[in-house]
C-alpha cells in the first residue's frame, strides 16, 4: 500500500470523489481500491470471489463516494479507519441484507439455476457489438478476454501483449495461462457434477413426494381405523417420508446457493498474477470498463 497521505490530500481526494470528479475516482481506486476489496475477506472470511461481488456493489450508484463524503478528519480518525469501520462496515451489511431477499425468493421447480456472471462486461442482444469491440483500446480488449479465458482463448497477439503488460518472458507467460486455464477447467467441472446432483436430488424429491401423496390417499381410505397395523405401517412411513424429504430440500437448497455464487468469469484474483499486478487496481480497471460499456449499450433516454 503507499504511504500515509497527509490529512488535507484525502479530504481534497473525497470532496473531489463526492464531485463526480473522475480523476479523483480513479486515483482514490488506485489508492484504496486493494483495501475495499480486502475488506470483506479480511474482516467477515468471506471469498475472494464473493469480495468482487462487493467491490462492484460499493462503487455501483456511487453508494461509497456518497457515504465517505462526510469525512473530515475529526478527533484524529485516519481515513483507512473511517472508510473500513463506518463505510465499509455499514455497505457490507446493506449489501448481505439485498442478497438475503433476494435468496428468498424462490426459483421454480423447472427454471434452471445458472452460476453468477457478475464482474463480466456483456452487451445486451442486438447491441453493436462489432462497434464496441473497436473502439476499445488493445489493453481493454485483453481485460475483456481474461474475463472470459475459458470460452475465449487468447491469440498470439494477446500473449504477447500480456507478457509485455506483467513483465515476463513469453514461456513465462504462457505457462502461467496454461495453469490458470486448467483451474478454469476444474471448476467447469466442478460445476457440472453440481448441476448433475442437483437433477439427482430432484428427481429423487419428485419420486418421494408422490410415494407421499399415495401413502396419503391410502390412510385417507383407511379413515378412523388408525388403530390396524395398516395404518401404523402407513403412519410411520409417511413421518419417514417427510423428515427424508425436508433433509433433500435442505440439501437442495445448499446445491443451489453453490451453482449460484459460481463465477462464469475468470477470478480477479488469477487476472491479476496473469497481469502482474494488484486485485485492487484490476477491480478498478474492470469496473470503469464495465461502466464505460454500459453506457455506451445503454438505450437512450434511459436511466443507467
Amino acid at each position: 500500500m503507499r504511504g500515509r497521505p497527509e490529512p488535507d490530500d484525502v479530504r481534497e481526494l473525497v470532496r473531489g470523489c463526492a464531485a463526480g470528479d473522475g480523476a479523483a475516482r480513479r486515483a482514490f481506486q488506485d489508492r484504496w481500491g486493494e483495501d475495499v476489496y480486502n475488506f470483506p475477506v479480511k474482516i467477515y472470511g468471506m471469498s475472494a470471489e464473493r469480495a468482487a461481488d462487493f467491490y462492484v456493489y460499493v462503487f455501483e450508484g456511487d453508494r461509497l463516494f456518497t457515504r465517505m463524503r462526510t469525512f473530515e478528519g475529526r478527533n484524529g480518525i485516519q481515513f483507512r479507519t473511517f472508510l473500513a469501520y463506518y463505510v465499509l462496515r455499514s455497505l457490507f451489511l446493506e449489501w448481505q441484507r439485498g442478497s438475503r431477499e433476494l435468496d428468498t425468493v424462490s426459483l421454480g421447480d423447472d427454471e434452471p439455476v445458472a452460476p453468477s456472471t457478475e464482474g463480466a462486461a456483456l452487451p445486451a442482444a442486438g447491441a453493436d457489438v462489432t462497434a464496441a469491440w473497436a473502439g476499445l483500446s488493445p489493453e481493454e480488449r485483453l481485460d475483456l478476454k481474461l474475463l472470459s479465458l475459458l470460452e475465449q482463448p487468447l491469440a498470439p497477439e494477446d500473449v504477447r501483449l500480456l507478457a509485455q503488460l506483467s513483465r515476463r518472458s513469453l514461456e513465462d507467460t504462457v505457462d502461467l495461462i496454461a495453469e490458470v486455464e486448467a483451474g478454469l477447467r476444474t471448476r467447469d467441472v466442478e460445476l457440472a457434477r453440481l448441476r448433475d446432483q442437483l437433477d439427482s436430488v430432484w428427481g429423487w424429491i419428485v419420486l418421494r413426494r408422490t410415494e407421499l401423496q399415495e401413502t396419503g390417499e391410502r390412510l385417507r381410505l383407511i379413515g378412523s381405523n388408525r388403530a390396524s397395523t395398516t395404518a401404523r405401517r402407513l403412519e410411520e412411513r409417511q413421518g419417514e417420508l417427510e423428515a427424508a424429504i425436508d433433509k433433500r430440500l435442505r440439501q437442495r437448497e445448499r446445491l443451489l446457493d453453490e451453482i449460484r455464487t459460481f463465477k462464469m468469469t475468470t477470478p480477479y484474483k488469477d487476472i491479476a498474477r496473469l497481469l502482474n499486478s494488484t486485485v485492487g487496481t484490476v477491480c478498478s480497471r474492470i469496473f470503469r470498463l464495465r461502466q464505460r460499456l454500459e453506457r455506451q449499450w445503454q438505450p437512450e433516454g434511459t436511466a443507467p
